[in-house]
């Protein structure tokens, strides 16, 4: 179950780099989304077998001088287990994806996070 909440905003955040630039400006080890969830064989819940999912990381951004601007909590996305390889045959990955991860935030600083972040 969902809810638009007119107080938050999600900002999405997607590249080959995407855990290279957040590492370098937020106070908490991004680095954990691409550690693997162990051998887990579904991020669709089933009868059968559990979910897997990285919980989200609650991060503050800092200006230079590591004082406090904004606060966020960070989620990556469950990849989806329909994609096949390119035979059609198994599931498959694709090295060349962009990794997304989406940033909930307080919608009153939306704009101003969003010029932190183009800097």
């Amino acid at each position: 179950m969902a809810s638009h909440l007119e107080s938050r905003s999600v900002i999405r955040f997607r590249g080959p780099d995407t855990i290279k630039f957040l590492q370098g400006l937020l106070t908490n080890d991004v680095k954990r989304f691409t550690e693997s969830l162990g051998d887990k064989k579904s991020y669709l819940p089933t009868p059968n077998t559990s979910t897997v999912s990285t919980p989200p990381l609650y991060a503050a951004l800092l200006t230079p001088q590591g004082r406090f601007l904004y606060d966020l909590f960070l989620y990556r996305p469950s990849p989806p287990d329909e994609k096949l390889d390119r035979t059609g045959s198994g599931p498959g990955s694709d090295h060349n994806e962009s990794f997304d991860l989406f940033a909930d935030v307080d919608s009153t600083v939306l704009e101003e996070l969003l010029e932190c972040f183009k800097k």
